[in-house]
């Protein structure tokens, strides 16, 4: 729906599976307590990106995959980092100690298509870092 993706136009696709491949993707969301159309466009997000930005993997973490660069860092980190640094990516790379140019510039682009799948993060990382700036006032 619209108000999943902010402004971003969203279609609704319905498919029939066979009964097997149904059950497999049933076990997959309940992995992560999605419902079929979460869960489904989370797969298929995964798809498109393993397709689409192969500098990209996906690690799996206990709220589910995150979404990362090639032997590098999960993207919440690189586009915290890459916002703290102004963009450069020159200096970017040098932060985490070589980090390929592809696999950054491809991070840009998942975070420009998928920005709530990182912006989460970021927010929490913020909250937790208040959270500690206060109890150490």
């Amino acid at each position: 729906t619209q108000e999943d993706h902010g402004t971003m136009p969203a279609i609704v696709l319905t498919t029939r599976l066979p009964e097997w491949l149904g059950e497999e993707l049933k076990e997959e969301f309940a992995k992560y307590n999605n419902g079929p159309s979460e869960g489904l466009r989370r797969v298929v997000e995964q798809w498109w990106v393993g397709v689409n930005l192969p500098a990209l993997e996906y690690r799996n973490s206990l709220d589910g995959p995150r979404a990362s660069i090639r032997d590098g860092t999960e993207l919440w980190s690189f586009i915290m980092t890459c916002k703290a640094l102004d963009g450069d990516l020159d200096r970017v790379s040098e932060y985490y100690g070589g980090l390929p140019r592809e696999g950054m510039e491809q991070a840009l682009v998942y975070y420009k298509l998928f920005p709530d799948a990182i912006d989460h993060h970021l927010a929490e990382n913020e909250r937790l870092w208040r959270l500690h700036q206060e109890h150490h006032e």
